[in-house]
């Protein structure tokens, strides 16, 4: 599934933020919580800065890996190795105390992930949380803190859990585009609720196209894309998914991924608010990230 970036206009030159890559270490002095439902690849985060660096980003957020369930061991330190460059997204056990929680933020962790997808066999992938520990549990700790939720589901599971997902009072993000699917259209019901929902602010979603156009390509998203940023720009982060664990067929690189959101997205301002000013609102990046 190449990609097509080939373009006449010069190159948006900013700061720009990868807003969901993961950091994958050595098991040996890692090891893994639970078996990988997947081949952990060896990603560290001096890969991570070099293919950054190639594509010209420089600030990312660095979520979870599923193979390292509920140990932030490797998270923190890469973390603590980037330093201002980086935020994280950590995962957490519904009995995690205030306290501890107030400790993950103070190390950079800005928010924890909740998932809903399951593997093709049926069962919850290992080292996820569900959203009922987020909602029965974690919000109100997590509102006190200042830490925000991440869900990675499928939109229909998000739209049903909604009203409680609103009701929980935390900021929402939602991963892989809102997890909608895309045969389904652009006009099915589902997409045009999340359409709604990013109009009222409700929510926040991370363009990471690679994730929807598996088996049909990255035209094929571009209306969804579109209407995305039609609908409200202030709600949006740009995002790649590094180093692409699990992906069908040749994985993009992060340069091709940036490259065709600049083609893609023509108007200056726009791209400047989802690549950098988003991304310093809802992580807490200092803003002098916008100065690099």
């Amino acid at each position: 599934m190449p990609i097509e970036t080939r373009t006449n206009r010069p190159p948006f030159r900013h700061a720009t933020c990868d807003c969901h890559v993961h950091v994958f270490d050595d098991p040996e002095t890692f090891p893994f919580e639970n078996a990988p439902a997947y081949a952990p690849p060896y990603s560290p985060a001096s890969a991570l800065l070099t293919d950054a660096a190639r594509a010209g980003v420089s600030c990312m957020v660095l979520v979870q890996p599923t193979p390292y369930g509920r140990n932030l061991d490797v998270l923190k330190k890469s973390l603590k190795k980037l330093g201002a460059r980086a935020r994280g997204v950590g995962v957490a056990d519904a009995l995690i105390d205030i306290d501890a929680l107030a400790d993950l933020r103070a190390e950079g962790i800005a928010g924890l992930r909740f998932v809903e997808n399951l593997l093709p066999d049926g069962n919850r992938m290992p080292g996820t949380v569900p959203l009922d520990a987020l909602l029965q549990t974690l919000a109100p700790k997590m509102l006190e803190v200042g830490v925000h939720a991440e869900v990675w589901a499928p939109l229909s599971v998000t739209l049903e859990r909604w009203p409680a997902l609103e009701k929980a009072g935390i900021p929402i993000v939602l991963d892989h585009m809102g997890g909608f699917d895309p045969q389904l259209g652009l006009h099915h019901p589902h997409f045009q609720r999340l359409l709604g929902l990013l109009r009222d602010g409700a929510v926040w979603v991370k363009l990471a196209l690679c994730r929807r156009a598996a088996g049909i390509g990255y035209d094929a998203i571009r209306p969804f894309h579109d209407a995305m940023i039609e609908a409200n720009s202030d709600r949006l982060l740009w995002a790649t998914d590094f180093p692409f664990v699990r992906f069908a067929g040749t994985p993009p690189t992060i340069e091709e991924l940036l490259a065709l959101f600049e083609i893609w997205v023509s108007d200056h301002a726009v791209k400047e608010r989802i690549l950098l000013r988003n991304p310093i609102e809802r992580y807490g990046f200092e803003a002098s990230l916008a100065a690099l």
